[in-house]
């Protein structure tokens, strides 16, 4: 029997180490074999990397409804580079530090120098993992709790035929744990948005046209076709995109119900946040001016978008018009990038 592929997990962290603390330790249980952790920190600013270490050697411990702490799994041998190192794929010395020690006991932190948002922070790890000759890149948000055998699920699935491109799992509410956040979805070109499906309509791998970047396997492969994420995005519908282009290139995406995990929806940023309410204002006309080809659909986009954001802006009161600065935002960008343009 050969070995389990290689998965690279890419959690990226800003300001947020109660969360990853806790996303890591639930990691140490998983049971697939052949993994390695890499946290991306997107210079925080509230010493995230040194509370991380100190989880490390055992210094603090994780309270969580869903993971047990366990000291018998500390200390967690780490290396540390910066950006630039990190996406040439590190060191051999200090790689060698940590080869041959357990998954679930070694560690890679990579600081990078400017907060670069959720795509810039994981095309960081993408890049180290693909240096490092990952298999596959597990993108997984740093505010989730896993199950032992989330990983096998997803590898068994993607593994099942050459044109998977990538694969996604159930998502739990963290709150709400018998809730589910997402269960597949699907892309609506004309909205410019990604759907969950919540209805657990699928009991077995069934393809879909959108996975959340909340927990996304992409075979190391997809990213020679496609790229790596779109950084223009920053915060939210980079999944959206990097989906519809996985898609484009002829791989197909599937959900994968036995695979499970919860997630903290909402805490990174806040749902109805100045952050949340901007980059998603000023990220659904780039997703569909970037990658929507037929202009009927792109009219039609901005006849539903236009009317609802200005209402959602009114019914936000002040927080509105971090909405209206998004729209305007990208309107400004295309008109001076003549966006888009035919090389994108």
């Amino acid at each position: 029997m050969s070995y389990p592929p290689s998965v690279f997990i890419i959690i990226v962290n800003y300001n947020g180490w109660k969360d990853t603390i806790e996303c890591l330790e639930s990691l140490q249980n998983v049971t697939y074999p052949n993994y390695r952790i890499i946290v991306v920190d997107n210079n925080s600013t509230n010493s995230s990397l040194e509370y991380i270490k100190k989880w490390c050697i055992g210094s603090i411990k994780v309270s969580s409804n869903f993971v047990k702490y366990n000291p018998d799994n500390k200390p967690v041998f780490y290396i540390e580079y910066d950006s630039e190192t990190a996406k040439s794929g590190g060191t051999k010395e200090k790689e060698g530090y940590i080869a041959g020690i357990a998954p679930n006991r070694s560690l890679v932190l990579i600081k990078s120098e400017k907060n670069l948002g959720f795509s810039g922070g994981n095309n960081i790890g993408i890049r180290y993992s693909l240096n490092r000759n990952a298999e596959y890149i597990l993108l997984l948000n740093n505010d989730t709790v896993v199950t032992c055998d989330f990983i096998e699920r997803l590898v068994e699935a993607a593994e099942s035929n050459d044109r998977v491109g990538a694969v996604g799992g159930k998502i739990f509410y963290y709150n709400k744990p018998n809730t589910i956040a997402f269960a597949g979805g699907r892309i609506d070109e004309i909205r410019g948005n990604g759907y969950h499906f919540t209805d657990d309509m699928f009991r077995r791998p069934s393809p879909v046209t959108f996975l959340t970047g909340c927990s996304l396997l992409i075979k190391a492969e997809v990213f020679d076709q496609v790229g790596l994420l779109d950084e223009y995005y920053f915060l939210y519908v980079e999944d959206l995109d990097f989906c519809f282009r996985v898609q484009k290139h002829g791989y197909s995406l599937v959900y994968v119900p036995d695979s499970i995990i919860y997630h903290k929806e909402g805490s990174s940023t806040g749902r109805l946040s100045p952050l949340s309410l901007y980059y998603s204002s000023r990220n659904r006309p780039y997703f569909v001016h970037k990658n929507v080809e037929k202009h009927f659909k792109v009219i039609l986009f901005w006849m539903f978008y236009l009317p609802t954001r200005l209402l959602r802006s009114i019914q936000y009161g002040k927080k509105g018009r971090y909405i209206i600065k998004g729209i305007v935002d990208f309107v400004v960008f295309k008109i001076r990038n003549n966006f888009p343009s035919k090389t994108s």
